[in-house]
């Protein structure tokens, strides 16, 4: 038998207020195109459907069309909420739904969505939703203090004997895994999960990591579609193949996806990104030079349309950037305390009109 794993498709997800419509309306249809061309047994997808708990009506519709292209396919899914999801949201209907060959997996009450795909052999897929430690205490007899303590106990719940394998999928965060900065990362250990706790299935298809990779002997994250950050600009974004076949370990390769538009860096002298080839990318633009013009950004959005962050760095930002900003701050002028922070902020100084706008809101302070 032959899956598709993905994750992380964060559908109605803005990049710095940009929104990633047409780009993940493009990188689904070529997700199902794979799915058809692959001739899978079922797409998995493991978690952070949305972006957000209450997801747009665009980004709704677009994950509708995405189940239903599936669907005319005639190819199976298998959803389960991530930590940005909302479990009750997304499996709405879900009785119906499971009708359909969309089986979604929303609440986790201690137990997993457990459905049973039949070929050769009987493979049991088994859908853990994302859930914090606290809301799961309810459902689970013995004490659990973290998630590892958590997710052992759900997974022991599997009744073993009703399938020849087994196919997990979870949103978790392992810690052996490369992360990026889009990622929400829990804060100290109690939400980590070692892969260890996943021994015993032939595959667990993870989400929540963004970059593809394996953290551990059939353990594996698919990353996420699309580049969501510029610390992925350098990810090689792709979906996952799982096979199966009968007497034989689980085996597994990626196969790329193409982006609508890339996500990349730029660096260098004003002057030579000006003369750079136009791109619809989305852009990370870096200036070296020692003396940019204010209308630099500007410029640069002649070649570069899709600028999405401008950034100076050049011997006086860097020597900035390494001294402690709090240092002398109380026998500094106001006023060009708030020029250097815009500076930081926009990458170029304040014009006069600002200066004399923050110069009438200092008066007007120091008068109250």
């Amino acid at each position: 038998m032959k899956f598709l794993h993905t994750a992380d498709l964060h559908i109605g997800k803005r990049v710095l207020e940009h929104a990633m419509t047409e780009d993940t309306a493009f990188v689904l249809r070529e997700i199902t195109e794979i799915a058809r061309a692959e001739q899978v047994d079922g797409v998995l997808i493991a978690g952070d459907v949305y972006d957000r708990s209450v997801p747009p009506v665009e980004a709704v519709r677009q994950f509708s069309d995405f189940l239903l292209s599936l669907a005319k396919a005639h190819i199976p899914a298998f959803v389960i909420a991530g930590n940005h999801d909302s479990p009750e949201r997304l499996d709405f209907c879900g009785d119906l739904l499971d009708q359909s060959g969309v089986y979604v997996a929303g609440v986790c009450r201690g137990t997993p969505k457990t459905v049973c795909v039949k070929g050769e052999e009987t493979v049991a897929i088994h859908m853990v939703s994302f859930a914090r430690t606290a809301a799961l205490r309810p459902f689970l007899e013995e004490p659990i203090e973290n998630a590892a303590d958590a997710m052992r106990a759900v997974l022991g719940g599997i009744d073993r004997s009703v399938a020849d394998r087994h196919i997990l999928i979870a949103h978790a965060f392992v810690p052996q895994g490369a992360t990026s900065e889009s990622e929400i990362n829990p804060v100290g250990t109690a939400d980590m999960l070692s892969a260890e706790v996943f021994e015993g299935f032939d595959y667990v298809a993870l989400g929540h990591l963004h970059g593809p990779q394996t953290v551990a002997d059939g353990v594996r994250y698919a990353g996420s579609p699309l580049k969501y950050s510029f610390s992925e600009k350098d990810h090689r974004k792709s979906v996952t193949i799982l096979e199966l076949e009968v007497g034989k370990p689980a085996t597994w390769r990626e196969i790329p996806l193409h982006a609508l538009h890339d996500m990349r860096e730029v660096r260098g002298a004003l002057n030579e990104l000006l003369q750079g080839e136009y791109s619809e990318d989305y852009v990370r633009a870096v200036v070296t030079d020692e003396e940019v013009p204010p209308d630099a950004r500007i410029a640069l959005q002649s070649v570069y349309p899709n600028l999405l962050r401008f950034s100076i760095e050049n011997t006086r930002t860097m020597y900035e950037e390494d001294v402690d900003p709090a240092e002398g701050v109380e026998q500094r002028d106001p006023l060009s305390l708030f020029a250097e922070f815009y500076e930081k902020q926009n990458g170029i100084a304040p014009d006069e009109a600002r200066l004399d706008v923050m110069r009438k809101l200092l008066v007007e302070e120091v008068e109250r």
